[in-house]
């Protein structure tokens, strides 16, 4: 072997283990992603939802909650799933689904309550009204004060003429699974138009290295056997 073909077969060899390493990274990546998404349905991952922070940072979805996370951070709730903080002098209320979380003036909460016992079927949205706390489901709607002690249903006449204030309602948001991110991840996707790119040049690359790979083989091979020839010829 001359010293440029030496020197090439080193240059060929550095960029190739190089490539490799990048290329098993991505495979590492798939592998993975793969894995998981065989047994998305075994393992929940088709259901459970992405937390909001990931969802607006890789979807662009605002979950529009993030101040009721904030105030809620002090004790166990699910904070992608409320939809409403309603406040009055001296206290306020989150509510989500299937609980009203009632709070002092610090934010601290005071009383969980559920929506059996405030006697609705869910919470679909809040509203409040010179000191009076307005709920209600898909059929009914309820008044309370903030001591939140009785619940007494509002007559037909006025839930109509309360039903165009400023409630805040619940709105049923797309929610991005952990098998949706993992779909997109072992695709690609995150990289928009550039994934059919990316993934043409990945396949690319593997070419390449199984073709590097085959030369050095074969180079270092004929190499070797060179020597070894060179060797007996000299012993003889």
């Amino acid at each position: 072997m001359t010293v440029d073909q030496a020197r090439r077969r080193r240059f060929l060899a550095r960029w190739h283990r190089r490539l490799a390493l990048l290329v098993f990274a991505w495979l590492g990546v798939l592998a993975i992603s793969g894995v998981a998404i065989n047994h998305a349905h075994d393992w929940g991952l088709d259901q459970a939802a992405l937390p909001p922070v990931l969802q607006h940072r890789l979807y662009g979805i605002d979950p529009g909650n993030a101040d009721y996370c904030t105030v809620a951070a002090d004790f166990a709730t699910a904070c992608q799933s409320l939809f409403a903080h309603l406040e009055w002098e001296g206290g306020s209320a989150l509510l989500d689904e299937h609980n009203l979380y009632v709070l002092d003036a610090g934010g601290r909460l005071l009383e969980k309550l559920s929506v059996a016992q405030l006697g609705l079927g869910r919470l679909d949205g809040g509203y409040v009204e010179n000191g009076q706390i307005y709920l209600r489901d898909s059929t009914t709607m309820l008044v309370t004060d903030s001591e939140f002690l009785e619940f007494a249903p509002v007559a037909p006449e006025q839930a109509g003429l309360l039903a165009g204030r400023g409630w805040k309602n619940r709105q049923k948001m797309e929610s991005i699974s952990w098998e949706r991110l993992l779909l997109d991840l072992h695709a690609a996707r995150f990289l928009g138009p550039l994934a059919r790119v990316f993934n043409d040049v990945a396949a690319a690359v593997i070419l390449l290295l199984v073709v590097s790979g085959f030369w050095l083989y074969f180079v270092r091979r004929k190499y070797n056997g060179n020597n070894g020839r060179g060797g007996s010829a000299r012993g003889s």
